[in-house]
């Protein structure tokens, strides 16, 4: 049997072990997703990135070494294929205009819209 290549692989970038956690239930409860794995620090994203070349990021704005503005804006710049979207509590509109402007395809709160990014990823694969 021939092994068909996964429609997307994400990889997650974010400090919180909580989000890990749950991010990690919902991306290996889909066959057609790819885990590639997780950072909780932006030099490890960088490496990781640049390694696995996901088709997909979910990052969070804030970490504990600092922004993530850098990486997204590299993403766009070495990645532009790569899908971006933003999860994070800092959403007011400075942070989303920012985020739009480096890039990022879709920004979501984390304290309120945590459900909303299965249904976007099921979206991105049925538009496959």
């Amino acid at each position: 049997m021939i092994q068909s290549e996964p429609l997307l692989t994400v990889f997650t970038v974010d400090d919180s072990e909580i989000v890990f956690k749950n991010m990690g239930v919902w991306l290996s409860e889909n066959e057609n997703i790819t885990w590639l794995g997780h950072a909780f620090s932006l030099a490890d994203a960088y490496k990781q990135i640049a390694e696995k070349k996901p088709k997909l990021v979910i990052l969070d704005i804030q970490l504990k070494e600092g922004t993530s503005f850098d990486l997204l804006e590299y993403l766009s710049k070495n990645h532009p294929d790569t899908v971006v979207i933003m999860f994070t509590n800092k959403t007011t509109e400075p942070y989303r205009k920012k985020c739009e402007e480096l890039g990022a395809k879709y920004f979501f709160d984390k304290s309120s819209e945590f459900e909303k990014i299965p249904q976007l990823l099921k979206t991105l694969l049925q538009s496959k």
